[in-house]
């Protein structure tokens, strides 16, 4: 399953990159923009096919994962490099045309907009995205006979750890969302309404995102049990057991403290119910099926064994390259919750030129990508280095 996820991941990218350029090209004459969509809705569409095609995925429900997998950060990218600024600029792209006149404040007017705008576009890409590669994914295995499926076991566990990154990174992205923006609206005052929507809509999102990686944490914990061949792989099934497990409690905590008024929201309580019940699916998994596999496997013997296994797990057998790409995906994930939902939201607001919003918009989400990527290879290269030394020296 993790080839199958690097795979899907990288055709999630390209078909991103290139939906971006389509969108530039296209951008000059707004009645063009009616091409872009129909472009963008068919390019997901097929990179939807490609990454359950390419992946080898038999099942078709894998293959419809692995497709909205595709589709859904195809979607994440072309927001960062195109649809937050577009959100922005003036006439470009209108989802709202009468937000404004609701308000009685021009101020709080312009705001409301440009928060509605923003938040809306990334929703309509993201799930737009993910559904449209769903359905190709979904064509693509219907049109073949099921097969048997093939694992590589060498490659990292890209969809642990990556929803593992997607989890903490969306209730943080959330916790953010909960703390600025009802101080926004309290500041910018106005109409019951439009104070409500500025408070409320860059929150919804984030918690969307929670929904969806707490939902594809608890898919792959099971999957990875299952798949374990050694004590260490399943300890980091077990800490992404307790990570599943956590989330909802962590999630209402935080939102307790830091904007009561919004859990009683329905919005609100229908997410923190959802990753609820997925918290108690981790519990049932964790003592269910990990702990009974982890008990299987032989326990390290001597000292030195227990703390290389302890400290370093089975980093020591890992190959460099492939850790480089697992923190591609986890840097990925690290950074598009937060920039989605709060960063590409409070750029906007700065009022900025629409040329100079496109290249802010660009170079920032380009710049954060990128910073966490090499931070986290530079942390996982001189860990894995530093496991290679134990190991060698206790040999």
């Amino acid at each position: 399953m993790e080839s199958m996820t690097t795979r899907a991941g990288a055709v999630g990218m390209l078909s991103g990159v290139i939906l971006t350029i389509v969108l530039f090209l296209l951008m000059g004459a707004a009645h063009l923009l009616w091409i872009g969509a129909a472009a963008a809705a068919l390019l997901l569409g097929c990179g939807g096919w490609l990454a359950a095609r390419w992946s080898g995925a038999g099942q078709p429900w894998r293959c419809a994962a692995l497709g909205a997998t595709a589709g859904g950060l195809a979607g994440c990218i072309v927001f960062c490099l195109w649809g937050a600024a577009a959100a922005g600029t003036p006439g470009l792209v209108t989802l709202f045309p009468r937000v404004a006149i609701s308000c009685a404040s021009a101020q709080v007017g312009q705001i409301d907009a440009i928060v509605r705008q923003t938040t809306a576009l990334f929703l309509l890409l993201f799930a737009g995205g993910s559904g449209l590669g769903a359905l190709g994914g979904g064509l693509e295995c219907s049109g073949r006979r099921r097969h048997a499926e093939r694992f590589n076991k060498n490659d990292p566990q890209m969809a642990m750890n990556v929803s593992i990154t997607a989890v903490a990174a969306s209730v943080f992205a959330a916790a953010v969302a909960a703390a600025i923006f009802p101080r926004l609206a309290e500041i910018v005052g106005g109409q019951a309404d439009c104070v409500k929507d500025i408070a409320e809509l860059p929150l919804e999102a984030a918690l969307l995102l929670v929904v969806v990686s707490h939902l594809a944490l608890t898919v792959v914990v099971p999957h990875e049990a299952r798949q374990a061949e050694h004590r260490s792989g399943m300890d980091e099934v077990k800490m992404a057991a307790f990570v599943g497990i956590a989330t909802a409690p962590v999630l209402a905590l935080l939102l307790l403290l830091l904007n009561q008024a919004s859990l009683v929201t329905a919005p609100v309580l229908a997410a923190l119910l959802i990753c609820t019940v997925l918290s108690l699916e981790s519990l049932c998994s964790l003592t269910r099926l990990v702990l009974p596999r982890r008990r299987a496997f032989a326990a390290p013997q001597t000292g030195r064994q227990q703390i290389e296994a302890s400290l370093f797990g089975s980093i020591a057998n890992s190959v460099g390259t492939r850790l480089v790409v697992l923190c591609t995906g986890c840097g990925l994930a690290m950074v598009l919750p937060l920039y989605t939902c709060v960063i590409a939201v409070l750029i906007n607001l700065r009022g900025l030129s629409p040329e100079h919003l496109f290249v802010t918009q660009g170079l920032m989400s380009l710049g954060l990508m990128a910073a966490s990527v090499a931070m986290l290879s530079a942390i996982y290269l001189f860990y894995l280095r530093l496991g290679r030394w134990f190991s060698k020296r206790g040999s």
